[in-house]
């Protein structure tokens, strides 16, 4: 069974959780650190990701009072910012997704590195500010508002609009559960404490008026929230837990309430909206360690994973070292771990059973084996479909399982990527594109037999990048194009299922977003659909049935197709057309 410990970890061994008996808060004293502010000077460098591992670019990332914006690669770094050294919080905003976040311990005056997933944000469904509603959450879980109870943000003046509800629910027994969840686990008590925490549920929840206001609950006024338990933690889940809030200010959760357990739900009320949490609070101790490799320079941005391995439930979470190698943090107290260090590329270089601890732990210097490394440079040039030298473009490189971009001046590429091993010759896959006339070309393979590499001349045509989503609904017609406007084609966990989502990037409440399973081209049963348009929103009145009639195979392929029917809104119903065009992420 996995789970998930919590730790805030300095370059941040992250969130993972850990089954105890049903504690209702944690002891104070050594195991619970203080919740004063130290501020230090330190820098913050990473990558952000999508939940397909894919690079974010153009992502505005906040450390202190600092920002960055992240690259063709989704890399970013700060300098010389100020945050707090048990509480480092970094911001991170896209259009289209949930704020992203991370919380750590900072290392003073080094680099400190992380990486995290964004969550893309989509509309649940709509209520009436005036009657209230009903929420289904995709995944599970729901969301039940009564009448009048909404403010705008703004003046904290009555709404009684079109309330859209964005939401996401977060598996804590999920394998990505720690890159795409806010902070850190970590907690305030009710009684001012700082406590670890573990999860049984998690969910994100925002509010936006029809004009695209920001919405909030009313003083007084609560919603209720329902959350499905991970089936793989239900024998586990305490009858009553705490409900937590997550503070975008500090990083931390706030204790705010409980939840019941309900069959194989839990269930509770909330007073406001951010990211909300049901946890057990977890007693902690101090943890830290200095990783070198066999040659004794420190082991920098690898990935640190620790697993309980003294309960029935095998525990377990990650983070990463930082330039110096240190990486420390909160983990379990009492409990017998094993660590593990990996390289960048995923490759195992050390693992170690460590602990139970009853107190502070300092581990020293764990020295590990990692392979010879190397870089290789790859350079070429591209055309598009004139034969004609592209002048706004990329190509994408695959070697060592990582993606890595080169944007394309004037028609060439070079980008030099860090290995973490020296083995040659290997291959790597190289993708052109240019997003000038919207063409991609095809995958094609090289050989890496040396430190340089000529790629040749790589042709960026072939595959139409054009992603649309057009219908006509009741006579009017609706287009959504990329990247005018956001389009999106996402895989729904590991099953078959996609989930096809347009919306404007600067103009709140008008999207569409539709759910259907496929494996290629041929007809499917449309899931659902939605569609908001101002203060109206539709859904599917009758079966309708999703035409595809273009389908590549994995990551990056395009999909294309069209449907008929029929959707409703609350008034009357409608006759629809749609067409669409999306890449699959």
């Amino acid at each position: 069974m996995k789970k998930v410990l919590t730790f805030g970890f300095s370059a941040v061994l992250l969130a993972l959780l850990i089954i105890v008996s049903c504690q209702k808060s944690a002891t104070n004293g050594p195991d619970t650190p203080n919740n004063e502010k130290e501020i230090v000077t330190a820098s913050i460098a990473g990558r952000i990701l999508d939940e397909n591992q894919q690079p974010v670019s153009g992502a505005v990332v906040k450390a202190g009072s600092l920002t960055a914006t992240t690259d063709i690669n989704g890399n970013f770094s700060i300098n010389n910012a100020s945050l707090d050294k048990n509480a480092g919080f970094i911001k991170v905003e896209k259009d289209g997704f949930f704020q992203g976040s991370r919380t750590i311990v900072v290392n003073e005056g080094v680099v400190n590195y992380i990486s995290l997933q964004l969550i893309k944000r989509t509309v649940s469904g709509t209520v009436n500010g005036s009657s209230g509603g009903n929420i289904a959450v995709q995944g599970g879980g729901s969301i039940v508002f009564t009448g009048n109870s909404f403010v705008n943000t703004a003046g904290n003046s009555a709404y009684t609009g079109t309330v859209s509800v964005s939401t996401f629910l977060l598996n804590p027994a999920a394998s990505n559960f720690n890159e795409i969840m806010p902070g850190t686990l970590r907690g305030i008590t009710t009684g001012n404490d700082q406590t670890g925490l573990q999860s049984f549920g998690m969910m994100a929840v925002e509010l936006t008026g029809a004009n695209g206001e920001k919405l909030q609950l009313a003083a007084g006024k609560t919603a209720t929230l329902t959350f499905p338990i991970p089936p793989a933690m239900l024998s586990q889940a305490p009858n009553t837990i705490p409900l937590w809030s997550f503070n975008d200010s500090t990083g931390l959760w706030n204790e705010e309430g409980t939840a019941t357990k309900q069959g194989s739900n839990y269930v509770g009320t909330v007073s406001h909206f951010s990211f909300w949490n049901c946890d057990v609070p977890v007693n902690f101790i101090h943890f830290k360690a200095i990783v070198k490799d066999q040659n004794g320079n420190p082991f920098s941005s690898a990935r640190v994973t620790i697993q309980v391995t003294s309960d029935a439930v095998n525990a377990n979470g990650s983070g990463y070292t930082d330039a110096t190698g240190r990486v420390g943090g909160y983990v379990p107290k009492g409990k017998a771990l094993q660590m593990k260090i990996y390289n960048k590329c995923n490759a195992l270089v050390y693992t170690k059973d460590i602990g139970p601890f009853n107190a502070d732990a300092d581990l020293g210097t764990v020295t590990i084996t990692n392979p010879a490394t190397g870089s290789v440079t790859i350079s070429g040039t591209v055309i598009n479909c004139s034969a004609g030298a592209v002048t706004n473009g990329y190509v994408e490189v695959y070697l060592d399982s990582m993606f890595n971009r080169a944007t394309v001046t004037n028609g060439n590429f070079s980008i030099t990527i860090s290995r973490c091993n020296n083995v040659l010759p290997v291959n790597a896959s190289v993708i052109a594109y240019d997003l000038g006339n919207n063409q991609g070309g095809s995958s094609s393979s090289i050989t890496v037999s040396s430190a340089t590499v000529n790629a040749g001349q790589l042709s960026a045509c072939g595959t139409s990048l054009t992603q649309f989503v057009n219908y006509t609904l009741n006579g009017v017609p609706k287009n959504y194009t990329y990247p005018a406007d956001s389009v999106l084609a996402y895989k729904n966990g590991g099953n078959n299922t996609y989930t096809v989502w347009a919306t404007r990037k600067n103009q709140a409440n008008e999207d569409v977003y539709f759910t259907f399973t496929a494996t290629g081209t041929g007809s499917t049963p449309l899931s659902s659909i939605n569609i908001t348009e101002g203060s109206k929103y539709y859904r599917a009145s009758g079966a309708i049935t999703v035409n595809i009639t273009e389908w590549t195979a994995g990551s990056g392929g395009f999909m294309a197709g069209n449907l008929t029917g029929k959707v409703a809104d609350s008034f009357s119903t409608a006759p629809l057309n749609l067409t669409f065009r999306a890449q699959k992420q």
